[in-house]
């Protein structure tokens, strides 16, 4: 029973990894709740309520992290809330249509057009866009390397208990 718990959690927590690139997709969130269903079905033995907290500081300070890096950049380097609105509408746009290649490209092609539109000249709006993909990366980053963390103790803790 637990091995089905096992594969499905593990299921779950590389579509979270895979969320991290996908906008649509709580990533961070699912790697927790993999984590989470897999102490669950284990009556909270292998993983205990003090991995699950240790696992949720993790995912809030990913989330934190990606969420402050964008917002930041953005606003350091001038893009306005149109651009940032713009961006995430191209950059989902980009994804359905091109994959993580298309996300990239549709948000520093959709910032750079939304400011444009509203009002700012090229050098601004390319600014803002390069800003806007700084923040992403590095969001990105913390993310990555975050959930990594949660991956590797949670199946340290699995194989070694």
């Amino acid at each position: 029973m637990n091995i089905l718990f096992l594969v499905i959690s593990t299921i779950i927590m590389l579509v979270g990894m895979v969320g991290i690139f996908v906008p649509m997709l709580p990533g961070t969130g699912l790697v927790f709740g993999g984590a989470l269903l897999y102490a669950w079905s284990t009556n909270f033995q292998v993983i205990s309520i003090g991995y699950l907290v240790f696992f949720a500081v993790l995912a809030a300070l990913a989330w934190g992290i990606d969420y402050l890096a964008s917002i930041l950049t953005a606003k350091k380097y001038g893009a306005s809330k149109y651009g940032i609105i713009a961006s995430v509408i191209l950059g989902i746009i980009g994804l359905i249509l091109f994959s993580v290649p298309g996300l990239v490209i549709g948000q520093l092609t959709g910032v750079i057009l939304g400011e444009l539109y509203f009002g700012k000249d090229m050098k601004i709006a390319f600014k803002s866009g390069i800003a806007v993909f700084i923040g992403w990366l590095l969001g990105n980053t913390a993310k990555i390397v975050l959930c990594s963390i949660i991956v590797a103790v949670f199946y340290f803790r699995v194989f070694t208990y």
